[in-house]
């Protein structure tokens, strides 16, 4: 059995965001393999710790997917303050028959478009992959996922950071599907009455409404806020009110495209242009949605150009979506790329990203700890990943041991298998297998 068809059984996704099908990249054939340890969310360390800890099996990891592939050339990025991390890596190994590839502490140096030009100065075409220009990218998580996949271990955990205004910011691994309130226990509870909690990142992650959700695959962390903070209120801004208020307030100063880490790449994203749309008509927003088509959607324009606290990636994420309603195709424009000028000069420094988000006071280093998670209840989605919900093989009623296969990929579509994370009953089944330990 080749190691695509273990990844692929072991229900590997992509950790560092959208959750691609790890089983297709090492299906591929690149010149270079690139392990993306650059995490720059703020209050997030979950790869830090990850490196710190558990360098050796990233690093065979990295070899593992590397004869996959047919990469001559690996590379793993690390921030270079992550000095513990690079220690690590270096007595593990790397530096060897791999690189390491240092980052300043900026954001989005994780931008997996950053990456592939950082360590290789090859630029992706506009809306394409690394792969266009020779090149595989995985996260270190998913790394280390595919070294145990190799093992016959399937995805049955998730390392992430628990931080912001709790008792003991922690970085650690939970079961896949351990409910959000459970797992902020572990971190000893919030620490105000009145909470709101961020999953997977302030600048690029989602608002969680439901604590009885459970943590997917690519959960990267919780980060808890008092529910009056003002990034907690922003992203509870309506999408009514807020392409109202950017209908009456931008003046169109361009900040948020200077600024933009993708148009400082060379790519055509312009955020002052896509607000026009909100005041034009129907025609009239077509012809600046275009403008939208190549964004990453990482809120700098929004979170920390954008003078009068307005929302360009928002507008951008919107037009991207008219665009696709409409059947327009992904890129109509120029394939060239030439980076900007003023692009090092432009950066956006950790520091004052977290200070302009009012998050400064909160960048506690929430250490790794091995915790003895042991849920009650597990809900595990059935789409955890980019591609398709993964079809169900259990029924309520069932008794299912940790590793076993929850849910199938259907067909030969895209998409990813789902294990349990638990030994217990199946009590539940709908777009989630929800099990409940059993006492033995």
């Amino acid at each position: 059995m080749g190691l695509s068809e273990q990844v692929r059984q072991a229900g590997v996704v992509g950790a560092g965001g959208a959750g691609f099908p790890t089983h297709v990249k090492t299906a591929s054939c690149a010149e270079w393999l690139l392990a993306n340890g650059a995490e720059c969310e703020p209050l997030l360390y979950k790869d830090r710790e990850l490196l710190k800890n558990f360098a050796s099996e990233v690093l065979t990891g990295l070899r593992l997917t590397a004869a996959a592939v047919g990469a001559s050339k690996r590379s793993i990025g690390v921030k270079s303050k992550n000095h513990e991390a690079i220690e690590a890596l270096r007595r593990a190994g790397c530096g060897t028959d791999i690189s390491l590839s240092e980052f300043g502490d900026f954001y989005p140096s994780g931008d997996e478009y950053e990456v592939v030009h950082t360590i290789t100065g090859r630029l992706i075409p506009p809306a394409g992959i690394p792969l266009d220009v020779g090149v595989v990218v995985n996260n270190v998580e998913t790394i280390y996922n595919v070294q145990r996949a190799e093992q016959g271990e399937p995805v049955t955990d998730t390392f992430l950071t628990v931080s912001g205004m709790v008792r003991e910011p922690l970085t650690t691994r939970v079961p896949v599907g351990m409910r959000f309130r459970d797992v902020l226990e572990l971190a000893g509870g919030p620490t105000v009455r009145e909470f709101a909690v961020m999953d997977s990142g302030l600048m690029m992650g989602r608002r969680i409404h439901d604590l009885d959700q459970g943590v997917a695959k690519t959960t990267a962390g919780l980060i808890v806020l008092p529910r009056g903070h003002n990034l907690i209120r922003r992203y509870d801004t309506s999408a009514t009110a807020q392409a109202r208020i950017g209908k009456s307030a931008c003046d169109q100063c361009s900040y948020c495209t200077e600024l933009c880490p993708r148009y400082l790449l060379g790519y055509d994203v312009q955020p002052h242009a896509v607000m026009r749309s909100l005041g034009f008509s129907a025609t009239g927003s077509e012809i600046w949605n275009r403008y939208a088509s190549l964004c990453c959607g990482c809120g700098i324009c929004t979170l920390y150009a954008c003078p009068e606290s307005l929302y360009p990636r928002e507008a951008c994420l919107q037009g991207m979506a008219d665009l696709r309603e409409a059947g327009r195709p992904k890129w109509e424009g120029s394939r060239a790329v030439r980076v900007h000028p003023m692009k090092e000069y432009r950066r956006v420094p950790m520091k004052l990203l977290m200070k302009k988000l009012g998050v400064e006071d909160l960048d506690a280093e929430a250490p790794w700890r091995e915790v003895d998670a042991r849920p009650n209840v597990v809900r595990v989605a059935l789409k955890q990943h980019t591609g398709v919900a993964s079809r169900p093989v259990v029924s309520p009623g069932d008794r299912v041991r940790r590793g076993q296969l929850l849910g199938e990929i259907p067909g030969n579509q895209l998409g990813a298998r789902v294990h349990a994370s638990i030994d217990g009953r199946v009590t539940r089944v709908e777009d989630y297998v929800e099990i409940e330990r059993q006492s033995s």
